[in-house]
């Protein structure tokens, strides 16, 4: 019991670590904590906008936004500042990735029954640099997890009923909780073989499912907004549904550099796979009840990666998260074989040893940016250039094209500034033509972005041109309407 509650409180360390960084939204969080913002400060729990994924993991945000960082100015006026809501709004993942590293010690106990199993399981999800990378964002996928993770131990405890609710929360978090349901379904069917007896509890579970996924339905629909599913259909739908055959062995090869990261750093994960691969093969040659269990979590791994090689989804690191228990649980199994080699006094010996070596590659993966997870550095001082703006007078007109949500986001909820967003320079210059206003404006754009054409465009109107901030990844350039405007 010891031993467990270390494993959740370095769990609770390193979240806590991981959330005081400061570091800036990436794009997708931004896009989440608008509308989580809008609920929090606007009252707009229908989230207005286009929005094309589930609520649930939005309210998370909006209410720890309340209950953090919301304040009240002398006026009245509820007000968010911008840092104080980055860690509001990921505090509420933070909460998940902590309850998620006992829930699957839990689930490895209900599997297997051995301690060993059970504490590497544990420090295995504590360690993961994929738990560490997402614990401490805004994506819906810590909430897609927990929630599918938790409907998973509920069907293995065969709780049927509160596992079709879990699930169908996992639903309202991230429509890819459907990815899901083939494990769950498969563990049900396999329970409903040896014992029929467990039939009705197991239809609690589809009746409770499906309440709650028309629950979810009838929210999309009382929204005034274009559908969720529908949005996300259309913003997520690729050219052809299934990649050539050409394209499998690179988009293999993709999933395997994101993969990577999942049990610790590339090379860590490498060792710790060999490991498991010669643990089975020891474990093979002996008795094993629990066998089917290693084979459904196996061939759900083997299956998910296949589809997501042969159909054209996007490859995005988030996606592994799904896989991810499987994956620990089906290493602490494979290292539990080896270890049972060695004695019960060797086997402790050996738990130390892994223990201080996941700390160790816990500490480097932490130490320096990894390929995975929230913003890359990519908008570090987007802050600093959202108080520059909202410095100049009220309703100045700024030309965004590239930043969008993260400028928005950090320029505040109540900003008297009027962002213009044009895809091209042509249409760029018409609109800002067509404006009949003589005051400066404002073009904004990421230093890496090639501007000159924006640029050059701008000049032959007429507009005069003058770099008037630079600093970190932006510069913003002052444009002077024409002397005939004028």
């Amino acid at each position: 019991m010891r031993l467990k509650l270390l494993i959740i409180l370095l769990a609770f360390g390193l979240q806590a670590h991981m959330l005081t960084q400061d570091i800036r939204f990436h794009p997708d969080e931004a896009f989440f904590m608008t509308f989580a913002r809008n609920a929090s400060v606007n009252g707009d729990w229908m989230l207005a906008g286009s929005l094309d994924k589930p609520p649930l993991s939005l309210y998370s945000g909006a209410l720890s936004m309340m209950f953090i960082g919301v304040t009240t100015d002398a006026s009245g006026v509820l007000q968010l500042d911008a840092k104080i809501g980055e860690f509001a709004g990921r505090f509420s993942n933070v909460v998940y990735a902590i309850l998620l590293v006992a829930l699957m010690m839990r689930l490895a106990h209900d599997f297997y029954r051995e301690r060993m199993v059970t504490l590497l399981t544990g420090l295995l999800t504590a360690t993961s640099p994929y738990i560490l990378a997402f614990g401490a964002t805004t994506f819906t996928d810590m909430s897609l997890l927990f929630w599918s993770t938790f409907a998973f131990w509920l069907t293995v405890s065969r709780r049927y009923g509160w596992a079709g609710f879990a699930l169908g929360l996992a639903c309202w978090s991230k429509q890819q909780a459907i990815f899901f349901l083939p494990i769950i379904v498969l563990m049900t069917l396999i329970t409903l073989y040896k014992d029929k007896a467990y039939f009705s509890r197991a239809m609690r579970g589809v009746i409770a499912f499906i309440i709650i996924l028309i629950a979810l339905i009838i929210w999309d629909n009382a929204r005034s907004e274009t559908s969720i599913f529908i949005l996300g259909t259309l913003n997520n739908t690729p050219d052809s549904l299934i990649t050539s055959p050409l394209d499998y062995l690179p988009r293999l090869i993709e999933w395997g550099h994101l993969g990577a990261w999942l049990l610790g750093s590339p090379i860590v994960t490498a060792i710790l796979v060999f490991i498991t691969t010669v643990g089975f093969v020891i474990g093979l040659s002996k008795p094993n009840s629990q066998r089917t269990t290693d084979y459904i979590l196996g061939l759900y791994v083997i299956g998910y990666l296949g589809l997501h090689t042969v159909l054209a989804f996007n490859q995005y690191d988030r996606y592994l998260l799904i896989i991810l228990p499987m994956v620990i649980i089906l290493c602490s199994r494979g290292l539990y074989h080896l270890m049972a080699l060695t004695g019960e006094h060797r086997s402790r010996q050996y738990l130390q040893l892994v223990g201080v070596a996941m700390l160790l590659s816990t500490v480097v993966t932490i130490s320096a940016p990894i390929p995975i997870g929230g913003d890359d550095g990519t908008h570090d001082g987007i802050d600093e250039l959202a108080d520059y703006l909202n410095s100049k007078p009220v309703a100045t007109v700024i030309y965004d094209r590239w930043l969008g949500w993260e400028l928005g986001y950090y320029m505040g909820q109540w900003t008297n500034k009027r962002r213009v967003h044009y895809p091209t320079p042509d249409a760029l210059v018409a609109g800002a033509l067509e404006l009949d206003e003589i005051g400066d404006r404002y073009l904004v754009a990421p230093i890496h972005q090639p501007i000159d054409a924006w640029l050059d465009a701008l000049d032959s109107a007429g507009f005069g041109i003058t770099l008037d901030y630079q600093q970190d990844q932006f510069m913003v350039y002052r444009l002077s309407v024409p002397t005939s405007d004028a």
